[in-house]
């Protein structure tokens, strides 16, 4: 079991930041050494919580990460600096859409966990990205029980849960994707571009 940074997760309880539960941020981190990936790409990056904690228990050579939020993009920042990762975590403070676009490095690994009503239309982005045997892992495909129907969305979230019932069809349904979904945390989806 591993022992994540207590701050980091007592902060983002007080602050009502959402961060990933531990038990996703360790099957984010059992995919990378099991797979001995190295460069990482995370979209959202939030408090540094995902970012900190795959730099701090995997191999990883180096991490970008990208947040659109310029106020919680600088508690990250401090939070990075602070913890000595600066040589391993790049982050950038641009809307992700914009950085995909722009983007001309390959990672073997990208841990989605940006704005959810967004993942389908990242998806293809995030394939040209892909290097070759590379994985994508995207968290909260339940949403709190919206996506699978066990909660009722409100009108707020019905784009956003219509954006994760389309990238969930999408990665289950198109045969260029070898995707698994697992009940761990709010759903974690693990996909792979078939040969």
């Amino acid at each position: 079991m591993i022992h994540f940074d207590n701050e980091l997760k007592g902060y983002a309880k007080t602050n009502k930041v959402p961060i990933s539960f531990d038990e996703t941020m360790e099957f984010v981190i059992e995919q990378i050494n099991k797979n001995n990936y190295k460069n990482i790409l995370e979209i959202g990056t939030a408090i540094g919580f995902g970012s900190i904690s795959m730099a701090s228990f995997t191999n990883a050579e180096h991490i970008d990460t990208v947040e659109i939020d310029k106020e919680i993009f600088q508690e990250a920042e401090e939070n990075i600096k602070s913890r000595k990762l600066n040589d391993k975590i790049t982050a950038y403070n641009i809307d992700a859409r914009q950085y995909l676009l722009n983007c001309n490095k390959k990672y073997d690994f990208i841990y989605l966990d940006g704005p959810k009503g967004q993942y389908i239309n990242y998806l293809p982005m995030l394939v040209d990205l892909l290097a070759d045997n590379g994985m994508i892992v995207a968290d909260n495909l339940f949403f709190h029980g919206m996506v699978t129907g066990i909660i009722d969305v409100p009108a707020s979230c019905r784009a956003m849960i219509k954006g994760l019932h389309n990238f969930v069809n999408e990665i289950t349904t198109n045969p260029m994707y070898d995707s698994q979904i697992y009940n761990i945390g709010d759903g974690v989806a693990r996909i792979k571009i078939k040969k």
